[in-house]
């Protein structure tokens, strides 16, 4: 019955995925838009070039007593758009992008990715290195967290997912399409525009909703679905066709439920009864939630779905069907403070296809000599990775200002492993190793000298402590430190403010959490 509850988990999982990506409406002087839809996701191949900017409408009280540099980095980041001058799908496992990212109105950073099957290769403008991924195995299987059954599939279940999923979705069009309600406001118009400099014949779709009528729409759709049960009942049907037809994927899986027989095993038949109750009760719960968010917060829902918030959307269509160009508008505008510091905000995206299923060759991948790889990203300090860019560069300047060189190192006087110590001359007392290896830094021991070693590339810094002594030499110049080095259950101890000066950090104490707490903190540029 475990594995009956995991395949009813999974199916409820890609019926809602489904929900999720499909949408639609019914056909309009000769667009036919359930088409449309099934040729978007049919799309195996393309090229295209895109953008996506998101601004946020900043209230200026916000901006009351904070410091300059955070209004100006605020400013920075309330105008983003990611550009996408070259987008090539030659399939599932094989693309390139190469555009920029934009900040506020001056900074600029480009960048390129080129991935296959096995590699992706990273270039980002300022970097001293490509960055490469390894992204074998990294596919649908992982990224829905089905990483227990993934490990049974030794990453093979991810192409026999991929095909029922595109199964799945064509069956989708039926219930979920059919359904979708139009928007009111909706108009086509026949047109040329120029799709990669080549003028083209399109349907020019534009349709547009005010957050009312996006709320009205909503439950009109919600309405429709927990309504319609023989609709229902014969998607679910489909959908265990689907399951039943892939028995490589149940094989890898280790169990296939449409083989188990016995006296309590459930039949076909009652597995589609009873997962077509529980999304006929998904949905009709759904409206129940919808009514009970009129009921209980009406006016906060008045304030959200408003007039001045709205949902715009433009799409030249080409005779097949294919989505040519869009452009899609998001604005939300509350009456009142409730996104506060923010008044607002608005999405737009656009894009722009040719070459739809075409024969495309995407940009290979290719793994330089020198290179940065993602496991050495994983066990990177901040300023390691800042260090990557050329200082002189945008992406170092942003790194820098978003303070990745920061590092902060935290003990609590009452924690059982390691903590802080007031030694009675009121001098803290931190451990050697723990706050070394958080800021980066190597230690070493010397047997024959009885010597500790702290070496810390950050600021290129060579420390010398020896147990029972406050002699210390930094950088072979001898000092001596406010207490002795001393060993407290087996791990070596110094003077906390003496050592973090001479890593170039500061030290404060900090109650909180409720504790008092020895802080070390420093920026490394």
């Amino acid at each position: 019955m475990k594995s009956l509850k995991r395949f009813k988990k999974g199916i409820i999982l890609i019926l809602a995925l489904a929900l999720v990506i499909v949408a639609g409406c019914q056909a309009i002087q000769g667009v036919d838009f359930n088409t449309v839809l099934k040729n978007t996701l049919k799309v195996t191949s393309a090229e295209s070039k895109q953008s996506v900017e998101l601004k946020l409408l900043m209230n200026e009280e916000a901006y009351e007593g904070m410091p300059e540099e955070d209004i100006a980095l605020m400013k920075l980041f309330s105008n983003m758009k990611l550009q996408l001058d070259s987008v090539k799908v030659q399939d599932a496992s094989h693309v390139s992008y190469a555009g920029k990212l934009i900040f506020g109105d001056n900074v600029s950073i480009g960048f390129s990715i080129k991935q296959s099957d096995t590699t992706a290769v990273i270039e980002v403008e300022g970097a001293k290195l490509p960055i490469v991924l390894d992204v074998t195995g990294a596919g649908i299987g992982s990224m829905l967290g089905t990483a227990e059954l993934g490990e049974k599939a030794a990453g093979s279940d991810d192409e026999s997912v991929t095909a029922i999923g595109k199964e799945v979705l064509d069956s989708a069009t039926s219930f979920f399409i059919d359904n979708l309600p139009n928007p009111d406001k909706i108009s086509v118009n026949a047109v040329q525009e120029p799709i990669n400099g080549v003028n083209t014949s399109l349907f020019h779709v534009k349709a547009e909703m005010s957050g009312t009528e996006i709320w009205a729409w909503v439950k009109k759709y919600v309405d429709v679905l927990a309504s319609d049960r023989d609709g229902l009942e014969t998607f679910v049907k489909e959908i265990v066709a689907i399951m039943s037809s892939h028995p490589e994927f149940w094989e890898e899986m280790g169990v296939n439920p449409f083989e188990q027989t016995g006296l309590d095993m459930p039949t076909t038949d009652d597995m589609i009864k009873e997962m077509t109750d529980e999304l006929e009760a998904t949905f009709a719960s759904l409206q129940e939630e919808l009514k009970a968010m009129e009921e209980e917060g009406g006016e906060d829902l008045k304030a959200i779905f408003n007039d001045d918030s709205s949902i715009k959307a433009e799409l030249y269509v080409d005779s097949k069907m294919d989505i040519r160009k869009q452009v899609i508008d998001v604005t939300l505008k509350p009456s009142d403070q409730a996104l506060f510091p923010l008044d607002g905000l608005s999405l737009r995206m656009e894009s722009e296809l040719w070459n739809v299923n075409g024969k495309v060759e995407a940009d290979a991948p290719v793994i330089p000599a020198q290179a940065i790889h993602s496991d050495q990203l994983d066990s990177m300090q901040g300023y390691q990775f800042l260090r990557m860019f050329d200082k002189q560069s945008a992406a170092y300047s942003l790194l820098d200002k978003l303070g990745i060189g920061e590092q902060t190192v935290e003990l609590s006087v009452d924690s059982s492993l390691y903590p802080a110590i007031v030694t009675p001359k009121y001098v803290t007392i931190v451990p050697v190793r723990v706050v070394a290896e958080q800021l980066g830094a190597s230690v070493k021991y010397d047997k024959k000298k009885k010597n500790v070693t702290v070496y810390d590339e950050a600021t290129n810094t060579t420390i010398v402590l020896k147990e029972g002594s406050d002699r210390v030499t930094v950088n072979g110049k001898a000092a001596t430190w406010s207490f002795v080095a001393k060993t407290v259950d087996g791990t070596l101890y110094a003077a906390g403010r003496d050592f973090a000066n001479a890593l170039g950090a500061k030290v404060h104490w900090d109650d909180s959490w409720g504790s008092d707490t020895f802080v070390i903190e420093r920026v490394v540029h």
